[in-house]
C-alpha cells in the first residue's frame, strides 16, 4: 500500500514536472517531492506490517498478559508499545 502511494506520488511529480511552466503545477510538483522525501524519511529503517485490527488487538492482549506474568524481553516491550500506539483511536 505504501509502495503504491509512493509510486503515485512519483507519477504525479513526473506529470507535474512536465507542466512546470504553470506556477500551480510547479507548486504541486514541489509538494509531491516533499511528500516523497517525508515518506522515505518516515519509513527508513522500519518494517510496515498490515495486519487485521483484531489480530493486532489479540497480540497486544497476549503481550499484556506476558508482561503481567513476569519480565517481558525488550523487543516485545517495543512491539507492545507500537501496537498500543497503532491501536489508539486517531483523530476523527
Amino acid at each position: 500500500m505504501l509502495s503504491d502511494y509512493r509510486s503515485w506520488l512519483e507519477s504525479e511529480l513526473k506529470l507535474l514536472g512536465n507542466a512546470s511552466h504553470h506556477a500551480y503545477s510547479f507548486g504541486q510538483a514541489n509538494m509531491a517531492k516533499r511528500a516523497i522525501e517525508r515518506l522515505d524519511g518516515e519509513l527508513q529503517g522500519k518494517v510496515g506490517l498490515l495486519i487485521p485490527r483484531a489480530d493486532a488487538a489479540a497480540t497486544l492482549a497476549a503481550l499484556e498478559a506476558l508482561a503481567a506474568a513476569g519480565d517481558l524481553p525488550e523487543p516485545l516491550v517495543a512491539l507492545r508499545l507500537e501496537l498500543t500506539k497503532g491501536l489508539a483511536p486517531g483523530p476523527a
